[in-house]
This record gives structure tokens, C-alpha cells and sequence, in this order.
């Protein structure tokens, strides 16, 4: 008994990946959303390590927050000066991270700093915006950031 498919069976798959590909597709093809996406992710990271770093250190870290990007730092003078970068986890200098192409960035404040003991100075909300608007917040008693 041959195994095959019924013209009407193949019909319908092709339709149905038809379907598919005019609803899914452009989100799979529009780089903005895996940037928006990616770039949340890594200003959160950012966010975490210099909690952490600030807690390791027993000292001040500040991130300093505008339109080109996150960048870490010693100061709370913004731009950080040459010579107050803090490095990243793989011992970057200064260790930044720069706002990809289709997406951009407001804060809430210009600077965030934690202290000894990672509590940040205050509640600050990142506003990461690309194929659709992405909200990080640190929280101000804790440092959480979500």
C-alpha cells in the first residue's frame, strides 16, 4: 500500500504555512526587536553587577545613564571621567554598553549609585523603547531590578 499524500492534504499545508508566514514573519525579520529585547537584558546585567560590584568593593559605584548608552563608574559626575571607569566582569575598560541602532533609551535620572551595601540612592526607571516600549526598574530600598 503506497504512503503518500492527497492533493487536498497538500493544499492545505501550504496554506496553513502561508498563514504563518505572513502573521509570524515580519517578527522574525525585524532586527529592532531582538536589539530592543537584547539590550534590556544587558542593562539589566549592567544593573546587577554594579550592585554587586559595589557590595564586593565596599565602595560606590555609579552607572551613569544617557541617550548613547550605560557606563560604569566611579564618580557620580556625569560624563565619568577617563579616570574613574570601574572594569566589567571580564576586566573592561571602561565597561559600557552602547544603545544598538533602532532602539533608544530615557532614564528617569542621569545616574544611579549604589552603595557599600547595594542599596542605590534612589528608585530610577530605564525606558528601553524598539518594537515595543521595555521598562527596567531598580527598586530604591533594595536595588532590585526587574
Amino acid at each position: 500500500m503506497p504512503l503518500g499524500f492527497t492533493l487536498v492534504e497538500l493544499v492545505a499545508i501550504i496554506m496553513i504555512a502561508g498563514i504563518l508566514a505572513a502573521v509570524a514573519g515580519p517578527r522574525f525579520f525585524n532586527p529592532s526587536t531582538f536589539a530592543a529585547r537584547g539590550y534590556t537584558d544587558a542593562a539589566s546585567g549592567l544593573l546587577r553587577y554594579a550592585q554587586k560590584l559595589a557590595i564586593a568593593r565596599h565602595a560606590g559605584v555609579t552607572v551613569q545613564i544617557n541617550s548613547s548608552g550605560l557606563a560604569l563608574c566611579a564618580t557620580t559626575a556625569n560624563p565619568c571621567a577617563d579616570a574613574n571607569p570601574w572594569p566589567g566582569p571580564q576586566g573592561e575598560t571602561p565597561y559600557q554598553i552602547d544603545v544598538p541602532g533602532g532602539v533608544s533609551l530615557a532614564g528617569s535620572a542621569a545616574s544611579v549609585s549604589f552603595d557599600s551595601q547595594g542599596r542605590p540612592n534612589a528608585e530610577v526607571s530605564l525606558t528601553i523603547t524598539g518594537d515595543t516600549v521595555r521598562t527596567l526598574t531598580v527598586e530604591a530600598e533594595t536595588g532590585y531590578v526587574y
